[in-house]
């Protein structure tokens, strides 16, 4: 469009200078370079915006003369005089701005300022003439000023809502699951007819017991008796024994005097002890894919001075200790060597007891309900040393040696989806997370689990704060077992907490409830640690059972 005027404008500039001389007027309104096109064109009030008064700036760009069209003296004849009268800017009227001059430059576009250079005074040319000067076209009316709203009544001061209680903190991390390297086995099935052995046997090279069951005369340890000192087999230096189901009435077991292998053998209950490894220096008890149960105390009794024991995937359930080194009596001189790996245990006091002039090294140890995964105690003597963990006989030290990667919490016994670790605590003397007692952070063991609620049928995950263990906000994540969880579950039972019961004592009604009298809740509950304490206290040796009293655990 800009190119066709332009092109309309040279034709005008060649008609003019051939067109004669008018008698009116000699410029016309378009583009004659003097732009005399008529009457001196009024340059129009300075600045006006174009309301009425000629030549006026134009409505909102500085200067023009015009909308968009440069000051055309007409409709379309560049620069003439007008169709008949002489030195008329349009069709007939003298010296108008032309049809299409709606903002009417001042003159066409006059070199000197038609229609204002860049607006800055705002004259509508200097001299242009051709016809009556041209008028800006009027300024628009500005729209009214919109009628402001009446101001809304401001609602009345909404009542404040209670603080909400905050969230527990977040554990952070995924969920964890159970390790893959905990395999639980199935406890076997007796097969054939059972073998029954009076007194002791003696074994010599191999006895191979097919997996029957194999019941002795001995000592009843479905009872618990701690009593027994001779073995339902007594096996010589270098014998071995293999897939055997021992039965209630076993004594004190299997009683090494040497070297010895012990493979697939499982007892249901334990008296003093099922294993005891008597051979002396140099020698070897390997014990494998065995299982134990019902043990008030020890398991494998580790007495020969500068022996090994070797442990190997192995389960035990219910029972004070899996490994005990030489305890009381024995001499401070002694040394042992035990390694243990690859063993599933639920319900256990502790995986290994050693003694300061002893050594154990563990891996791969899965538990649930253990308090200790291995624990120190002073030479000859049931007495703890301070050698473990933040002073206590608990955890790793120079007489146990393991890894936090080598401990995992079968957390697959407990409500899935809420504990981020799986990495069992020191202790719980030694991982406490009170808000008065809390205990150090053990290095590698920031964040790990600690058995809770009554019989630790629980888990709770403590995490290190400012170098000290703090509750990790889980609470204490109860047993996925049904069963276990009702019992344990303090909003159903305990309103009928009534009875004063006394913490650790002997009890003989599973999940009857009580209290300490001192705002704790005791249930009557399998406790590890604590098998020996049930029959000793009770008037029936049969009982498992004592008090466990904690503070509200739910």
């Amino acid at each position: 469009m800009k190119a066709l005027k332009v092109v309309i404008w040279s034709l005008g500039l060649l008609a003019l200078g051939c067109a004669p001389t008018e008698t009116n007027g000699t410029g016309s309104g378009g583009s004659g370079q003097t732009g005399t096109a008529g009457t001196t064109g009024s340059a129009g009030t300075t600045g006006s915006g174009g309301s009425s008064s000629p030549g006026t700036g134009g409505s909102s760009s500085p200067g023009t003369g015009g909308s968009s069209s440069p000051g055309t003296g007409g409709s379309s004849s560049p620069g003439t005089g007008g169709s008949s009268s002489p030195g008329t800017g349009g069709s007939s009227s003298p010296g108008t701005g032309g049809s299409s001059g709606t903002t009417g430059a001042g003159g066409s576009s006059g070199t000197t300022g038609a229609g204002g250079t860049a607006g800055t005074t705002g004259r509508g040319g200097t001299t242009g003439t051709g016809g009556a000067a041209g008028r800006g076209g009027t300024t628009g009316t500005a729209g009214t000023t919109g009628t402001a709203g009446t101001t809304g009544t401001a609602g009345t001061t909404g009542t404040a809502g209670t603080t909400g209680t905050g969230g527990a903190t977040g554990l952070g991390g995924s969920p964890v699951t159970v390790s893959s390297s905990c395999k639980t086995p199935t406890w076997p099935t007796a097969q054939g007819s059972t073998v029954t052995i009076s007194g002791t046997m003696n074994v010599s090279g191999t006895y191979d017991g097919k997996m029957a069951l194999h019941e002795g005369t001995l000592n009843d340890c479905s009872a618990g008796d701690q009593g027994s000192t001779k073995p339902i087999l007594d096996v010589a230096d270098g014998g071995t024994v293999k897939n055997v189901i021992f039965s209630v009435h076993v004594g004190d077991g299997i009683h090494c005097e040497g070297s010895c292998t012990i493979d697939n053998v499982w007892f249901n209950y334990v008296c003093d002890d099922a294993i005891s490894m008597l051979g002396g220096s140099g020698k070897t008890a390997t014990i494998t894919n065995s299982g134990f149960k019902g043990a008030r105390d020890k398991t494998i009794q580790h007495n020969g001075n500068g022996s090994t024991v070797v442990i190997n995937n192995v389960y035990i359930e219910t029972a004070g200790k899996l490994y005990r080194s030489c305890g009381q009596g024995c001499s401070s001189s002694d040394k042992r060597t035990a390694m243990i790996s690859n063993v599933v245990a639920i319900g256990t006091d502790q995986i290994a007891g050693v003694s300061t002039n002893d050594h154990a090294t563990l891996s791969n140890i899965c538990t649930y309900r253990v308090s200790t995964i291995c624990h120190n105690y002073q030479p000859g003597s049931d007495t703890d040393a301070t050698t473990g963990a933040n002073g206590t006989g608990e955890g790793p030290s120079a007489n146990c040696t393991y890894k936090p990667s080598d401990t995992h919490g079968l957390v697959d016994h407990v409500k899935a989806g809420v504990l981020t670790t799986d990495v069992i605590c020191t202790g719980r003397n030694s991982a406490k997370d009170g808000s008065t007692n809390n205990t150090a952070c053990v290095t590698g063991f920031e964040n790990c689990l600690n058995g809770c609620a009554p019989g630790q049928y629980g888990f709770k995950q403590l995490s290190c704060s400012a170098g000290k263990y703090a509750a990790s906000g889980s609470g204490c994540v109860m047993s996925s077992d049904a069963t276990v969880a009702s019992n344990l579950n303090g909003t159903l039972h305990s309103a009928s907490a009534t009875a004063t019961e006394t913490n650790n004592n002997n009890c003989t009604s599973q999940w009857a409830w009580g209290t300490d009298g001192s705002g704790k809740y005791c249930v009557c509950v399998f406790k590890p640690g604590y098998y020996q304490a049930s029959s000793m206290n009770s008037t029936s040796p049969s009982s498992w059972w004592v008090w466990d009293c904690q503070s509200q655990w739910w």
